[in-house]
């Protein structure tokens, strides 16, 4: 049986095997390890946080079972898709090293054979492990996404924009073609006679003859169509760029001082449940809802990556052939204009009848 098989079986799916094989033989394929891990993390498997190598990843990947046993796992992951019965902090198992076994956190606040002093040192034990693990799997989840955008910010030099020129000259024509036809004497210049006389002859052959007229109408919407393409596109890659070279520090800076201080309302929040439980032992209900702060930051983040990564990996798919598509576009819509002009000169000048 074969490494892979020995890792992934049936199970596996063709697109990991070919990463897994171009890992093993050194290939580079740190985007799709960060968006393998990223999309793992999810399920709650805070050891992905800790793993470098892509193969680990899978390995972890499939030893790991997604446990319905919510109670044993950290609470500061908590999230809604979890079990509606998942309600409050003591419902959640713990261990120490000074319990005999692994019992739940109201249990602890309950047990009458150990003191209060020490009660309270081994809550803090336990919620400074917590806090420890969610910490190092929150900053390195960052960190992995902040990656993600370092990795896709590589590859824009590529990506040109299209001709400003030819989106300034289309939308030029397309209002000219409009003013002729709706409001000539716009266009007319009292120094220019001869562009006057042309101008209101012009408008009269639109109004006179209705099939020119469709063709006017006709090559001025795919001028309009041609300058919407090119806007659209334009936009597009800038906001690419924008989203993958100075905007993601500022982003990722923000959400890291975010994420900071929800970790330490976190720790606040704890410390005064300690307190509070120490005193009264019945009131140990503590709703796990309330410690979502940093988890609610890290998904906008991931949110955030996710949708700057599909814009990107649309236009690494499609800027080839839309580039092609609007300079065909421009060519095409050019000559058809050019063809329009040079019938409505024709038919003034009385080389076509009508």
């Amino acid at each position: 049986m074969s490494f892979i098989e020995k890792i992934g079986g049936d199970n596996m799916k063709p697109s990991e095997e070919l990463m897994l094989l171009l890992e093993l033989n050194n290939y580079n394929i740190d985007k799709f390890r960060l968006k393998m891990q990223i999309g793992y993390e999810e399920t709650g498997n805070l050891k992905l946080a800790s793993l470098k190598k892509y193969s680990d990843i899978i390995v972890s990947h499939y030893l790991y079972g997604d446990n319905l046993d919510y109670f044993s796992r950290n609470p500061l992951a908590y999230k809604l898709s979890w079990d509606a019965s998942v309600e409050s902090l003591d419902q959640f198992k713990v261990k120490h090293i000074h319990l005999q076994k692994v019992i739940t956190l109201k249990k602890l606040i309950n047990l009458e054979e150990i003191n209060e002093f020490n009660k309270e040192r081994i809550l803090n034990d336990i919620f400074f492990n917590w806090e420890e693990e969610y910490s190092e799997s929150s900053i390195r989840s960052l960190d992995n996404l902040r990656q993600v955008i370092n990795l896709l910010s590589k590859n824009n030099k590529k990506y040109r924009k299209p001709s400003i020129w030819a989106f300034l000259f289309t939308l030029l024509l397309a209002l000219v073609n409009v003013l002729v036809y709706k409001n000539p004497s716009v266009l007319q210049l009292s120094s220019l006679l001869f562009v006057n006389d042309f101008i209101y002859d012009w408008n009269q052959v639109l109004i006179d003859v209705s099939w020119y007229r469709l063709l006017g109408v006709f090559s001025t919407l795919l001028l309009s169509l041609y300058t919407l393409r090119n806007y659209t596109f334009s936009r597009l890659i800038r906001r690419v760029l924008r989203k993958t070279n100075k905007l993601p520090n500022k982003i990722f800076s923000k959400l890291g001082k975010d994420i900071e201080k929800a970790r330490l309302n976190q720790s606040s929040l704890l410390k005064s449940y300690v307190t509070s439980v120490i005193k009264n032992p019945s009131e140990s209900k503590f709703l796990v809802v309330r410690l979502t702060g940093p988890g609610i930051l890290m998904d906008k983040a991931k949110v955030y990556v996710k949708t700057v990564e599909k814009k990107h990996d649309w236009m690494t798919n499609n800027y080839t052939k839309y580039m092609i598509y609007l300079r065909l576009l421009f060519l095409f819509v050019f000559a058809l204009n050019i063809a329009y002009m040079g019938v409505g000169f024709a038919i003034i000048r009385g080389l076509i009848n009508v």
